[in-house]
């Protein structure tokens, strides 16, 4: 047996849920780093929305985000996730999604989600990517930025779905492509 087929042996993924999931290789990727744990203790629940919160928590962990504004959400005191939402807003990520509220519960967008990884990222802003879908959102720009990065192909050839909600495995998509992987 040669050693590739070795180490496929030796190796177990981490969760049983997405080996149907088109981002099963960025899963296992943000796993293998320590960026994500899962949903449960061995699945990923890969079509499930992203909350804001866990958002936080998953970008702090792949960009080593640290520092804290201190307790600017009135909202998020009672998550699990209120350092990474204070780190954010420290890094100057996110001013929440209202005076003093970072919605921590609700699920992030696929355009929030461009524009609080062209923040971390420092991208410069690009030529328009051609989607037919984002002349409306204020999110246009990051968008474009992301594309011009190779970090997003869309949801469809034409279109991104800046409205629609973040899975946990386009999550797992965007910040593997992000982190140059």
């Amino acid at each position: 047996m040669d050693s590739i087929e070795q180490l496929k042996v030796q190796y177990t993924p981490p969760f049983v849920d997405d080996d149907d999931s088109v981002h099963e290789s960025d899963i296992i990727a943000l796993a293998d780093l320590g960026i994500t744990r899962g949903c449960q203790r061995d699945r990923y629940c890969p079509d499930r929305n992203v909350t804001r919160a866990e958002m936080a928590t998953m970008l702090v962990r792949a960009f080593g985000l640290t520092g804290s504004s201190g307790d600017i959400f009135t909202d998020d005191d009672a998550s699990e996730h209120e350092s990474a939402i204070e780190t954010l807003a420290h890094n100057g990520v996110t001013v929440g999604c209202a005076p003093n509220k970072f919605c921590p519960d609700r699920p992030v967008t696929r355009g929030e989600m461009a524009s609080f990884l062209v923040l971390i990222l420092g991208l410069a802003p690009a030529s328009p990517a051609g989607f037919t879908d984002t002349a409306h959102t204020v999110h246009r720009r990051p968008i474009d930025a992301l594309a011009a990065a190779g970090i997003t192909r869309g949801c469809t050839e034409t279109k991104f779905c800046p409205d629609d909600n973040v899975t946990r495995g386009q999550l797992a998509s965007f910040l593997n492509r992000a982190l140059g992987g």
